[in-house]
């Protein structure tokens, strides 16, 4: 990994108090970056170390692959929570991220004038709910998600897990950014507060604006060729109609001329409001084709559809590996293939620089670096 490129942020230190996905995956795309990111330990470990997935199975502060996925391209220090050296540590960051109010406000008198002060928590620093525990089935409770997730006649349904936590990293992550742009001009830091539950509720947006300006509660999806993905021979796929000429050329190739030479269904609205008569035999016509041979015809139609890729499809997904997108991590002493970079830059690019840390493996190699100096 020493071949790797020093990245956009090699001059800014980063120290990672976190407790919570949210934090570290902030503080990761910040050494993703190439800024020198330090997860700060406790004895026990960061508190991910505990969580699953784990690496065959086997349990160990190593061994987590959440861990290692939230806490690579970091150095790990081990002290005592009251240890001086924590506060010495904390004065020499330019970044300090954190999970609560009351670690903040802990922390806050040992902070250089300068730093970025970076807070992701349940609900934010200040309201009623500042300090009440919070979690992803909460996030998707309160921001509205499961309300509108699943299918009509259905229970509210949240999303998959550990999704909040990456939303709300890595919007933390930009206002990290900004925050450091921003110190070069006034020379001041400044306090990111991000909410998980409100960044999840303004991925809500238009359904929010829709029940507000209309006075209505949106309908749940209804499970159809229309609304999401249905079954094929092999798997599912799903299919657009937006356009008229979409329609016409997915119906012919599925052996469906008359319906794509019915005038009334060119028209998408029409075509909602036929949908119980038209969507089983579109689906009758799918569910006789292999996933992959129906995605080729159409795709040389120019008709949009999509395979739906389970994870062993994604892991030796030929789109993906020719983008270069798959890295390799070491854990526990194995190799563990990931996915990698989020985005492409040119000058100063992301990268895989470490592995992730096992508990207190840079502990001398950190205080020696970062203590040497006096801090400004």
């Amino acid at each position: 990994m020493t071949d790797v490129p020093a990245g956009a942020l090699a001059a800014i230190r980063v120290l990672d108090l976190s407790s919570r996905l949210s934090g570290a995956f902030c503080a990761r795309q910040l050494g993703d970056l190439g800024a020198d990111v330090v997860v700060l330990e406790t004895p026990s470990g960061h508190a991910l170390r505990q969580e699953p997935p784990f690496l065959h199975e086997g349990r160990g502060e190593e061994r987590s692959l959440l861990h290692a996925y939230a806490n690579f391209n970091k150095r790990s220090v081990r002290l005592d929570l009251d240890d001086e050296r924590r506060a010495a540590l904390t004065a020499r960051a330019d970044v300090v991220v954190v999970s609560s109010r009351g670690h903040l406000e802990a922390i806050r008198p040992h902070v250089r004038r300068d730093a970025v002060l970076v807070a992701v928590t349940a609900y934010g620093l200040t309201g009623d709910l500042a300090d009440a525990p919070g979690n992803d089935l909460t996030a998707y409770a309160r921001s509205g998600w499961a309300a509108i997730n699943g299918f009509q006649g259905q229970p509210p349904l949240k999303g998959s897990s550990n999704q909040v936590g990456y939303l709300s990293g890595t919007l933390a992550a930009c206002g990290a950014l900004a925050a450091l742009v921003e110190r070069r001009k006034s020379g001041e830091g400044q306090t990111v507060d991000v909410s998980e539950t409100e960044a999840l509720t303004i991925t809500a947006g238009p359904t929010l604006l829709m029940t507000s300006y209309e006075g209505r509660d949106p309908v749940r999806q209804v499970a159809d060729i229309f609304s999401g993905p249905v079954p094929a021979e092999d798997g599912h796929v799903s299919i657009t109609f937006s356009r008229a000429h979409f329609w016409r050329d997915a119906m012919n190739a599925l052996g469906l001329e008359r319906l794509a030479e019915d005038p009334r269904y060119l028209d998408p609205w029409t075509r909602r409001q036929h949908r119980a008569e038209l969507a089983p035999q579109i689906e009758a016509k799918v569910a006789e084709r292999d996933r992959w041979g129906l995605f080729e015809h159409l795709g040389l139609l120019r008709c949009v559809s999509g395979v739906v890729l389970d994870m062993s499809d994604l892991a030796e997904n030929p789109h993906l590996r020719e983008r270069g997108v798959q890295e390799n991590l070491v854990v526990d002493g194995e190799e563990v293939e990931i996915l990698g970079a989020p985005y492409k830059m040119t000058a100063t690019p992301w990268g895989l620089r470490r592995d992730p840390p096992r508990l207190g493996q840079h502990t001398d190699e950190v205080l020696t670096e970062w203590l040497s100096e006096v801090p400004t």
